[in-house]
């Protein structure tokens, strides 16, 4: 006579043995169940395969009662939603400061919104596309990845530096740089609504293999993340140098103005009045 514990401790190894995947989690155990039950309905067709999904969760003083203003939850969604489509476009090596985003990136980074059932906290729940992979979707992706999928990962990996690391982490520092200035401003967006709105933001991801991922963006870590986009920002300075200077090439010196135009030198070649040291300028015209 077997006990409960033992014959659930054999309906694993026998999973195992069938590499069939361990569910975990009540939500999957339940989407399973009703997959398992559409194929076993005859005359249903295919069953579509599963799809990328994020639940979104809002909660904090600026969610009194499980409630929170229609503008206010757009703002949140919109911001959501632009990070990572701007981040699918950076993954592309696509332009990220002008232009459009590429129509392929913004379809396949498409969040759009369904119904669902849960207690709680306000949780918008959110599908992707769930595209086909064709191994293009960008260069850093392997076979089994979709772009939203490496999107989201890259999304979830900035919270939780800044939840960790602080405005300071290199890391954060560096995969900002990276992922560009459009998607800054729209993280900064976001990062805004937490910290002005006193509205928190969980996050949880499901990739269509049931591999989950959760981040968590509080008014810290969103003070955090704003600052390290702050500090992140570039300023571009034009000095206008008035002064003669030679090239390595032409050796002659001339005056160069603010304007850029130039004059028959006064002083030696290379030797720039009223500015210490030599100033070698690239040869405009080689190569």
């Amino acid at each position: 006579m077997t006990t409960p514990d033992e014959r659930i401790q054999g309906l694993r190894e026998r999973a195992l043995a069938a590499n069939v995947e361990l569910v975990t989690d009540p939500g999957d155990l339940a989407r399973q169940a009703v997959r398992a039950h559409l194929v076993a309905i005859a005359g249903t067709g295919p069953v579509a395969p599963d799809r990328p999904e994020i639940d979104v969760r809002l909660h904090g003083p600026g969610v009194p009662d499980h409630e929170v203003a229609v503008r206010e939850s757009a703002s949140f969604l919109l911001s959501i939603q632009e990070a990572v489509s701007s981040i699918g476009q950076a993954l592309r090596h696509e332009p990220t400061l002008q232009g459009a985003i590429q129509a392929q990136v913004l379809a396949a980074t498409e969040l759009r919104m369904t119904p669902t059932v849960g207690a709680g906290s306000l949780v918008f729940h959110l599908v992707a596309a769930g595209e086909t992979i064709t191994g293009g979707e960008a260069p850093e992706l392997t076979g089994t990845d979709t772009l939203v999928d490496a999107a989201m990962g890259a999304l979830f990996s900035l919270i939780e530096q800044s939840a960790v690391q602080g405005p300071e982490g290199g890391t954060l520092a560096h995969d900002l740089r990276r992922l560009g200035p459009r998607t800054a401003k729209h993280l900064s967006d976001l990062s805004s609504r937490v910290i002005d709105d006193e509205i928190e933001v969980d996050l949880t991801w499901r990739n269509p293999a049931g591999q989950r991922r959760m981040a968590s963006l509080q008014r810290q870590a969103a003070m955090a993340l704003e600052r390290a986009i702050t500090i992140n920002k570039e300023d571009t300075q034009i000095l206008d140098l008035v002064g003669a200077a030679g090239t390595p090439t032409t050796g002659p010196a001339s005056t160069v103005t603010s304007a850029g135009s130039g004059t028959p030198p006064t002083t030696g070649p290379g030797v720039v009045p009223g500015v210490k040291g030599l100033i070698e300028l690239e040869d405009l015209n080689r190569g």
